[in-house]
């Protein structure tokens, strides 16, 4: 299969749903649309455009200050190319032939190592710290192990330490006040993870081998839109 590509999300919906997987991924049916987060979307474009500033400048972000972090934005030509959903980092999966992509939100480099910190931004609205237990936190875990894995197969050094920049949209934001009209205060939160990318060579391995599979497989335990066809099915009946 060697004209198949697999993205990060492909990989993760795997993991979620073989089932689904399948009939989107290898049978063409189009999954359900989701609501897009708009509020994310813009969220990012400001941290890129801001780390942009101190990756161009060579400054020290006063956020890693705060955190006691030794590192620098990267910079690298193909930045913009890894950053973009359509293209991403691109590696070539020899075992099965596929090539598997992923975009990241940004790279940082430890000054004195050289090692490469994935990082990813995260926004939210929500009482207390945010954190990675619960909700959609093993997910995000997981995207950060492929991101390591692809920046690895690509021949640079990744640290396993990979940074979650998440910005919690406070409900206190003001919207009449003349002078603050329309605004909104974040709390930033950096949350470092270990990553583990140990098992993902044998999820690209099980994911191929599924779509080269004449059969199709059974559902995720915790499939929501499985679960929703077979209540509809045995109510309408």
């Amino acid at each position: 299969m060697s004209d198949l590509k697999l993205s990060r999300t492909a990989l993760e919906d795997f993991l979620r749903c073989p089932r689904c997987f399948k009939l989107h991924r290898g049978l063409g049916l189009k999954a359900p649309k989701m609501v897009p987060l708009t509020l994310a979307v813009a969220t990012d474009a400001l941290l890129k455009n801001e780390f942009d500033q101190v990756r161009i400048s060579g400054d020290y972000h006063p956020l890693w200050e705060r955190e006691g972090l030794n590192v620098r934005a990267y910079f690298h030509p193909d930045i913009d190319l890894w950053r973009n959903n359509f293209k991403g980092m691109r590696v070539l999966h020899e075992p099965t032939g596929c090539t598997v992509y992923g975009a990241v939100d940004d790279v940082w480099q430890h000054r004195e190592t050289g090692e490469l910190h994935i990082v990813d931004y995260k926004s939210t609205s929500k009482q207390g710290t945010p954190d990675l237990e619960g909700g959609f936190g093993g997910g995000y875990k997981r995207q950060m192990e492929i991101y390591q894995w692809l920046f690895r197969q690509a021949g640079f050094p990744v640290s396993p330490t990979g940074y979650f920049l998440y910005v919690n949209g406070s409900k206190e934001g003001v919207f009449y006040q003349p002078a603050l009209a329309g605004t909104m205060r974040f709390e930033t939160t950096v949350i470092p993870y270990e990553g583990d990318d140990t098992w993902v060579e044998r999820v690209i391995e099980s994911a191929v081998a599924c779509l080269a599979d004449e059969a199709l497989p059974e559902s995720g335990p915790e499939c929501d839109t499985c679960r929703y066809v077979t209540e509809r099915s045995s109510r309408t009946r």
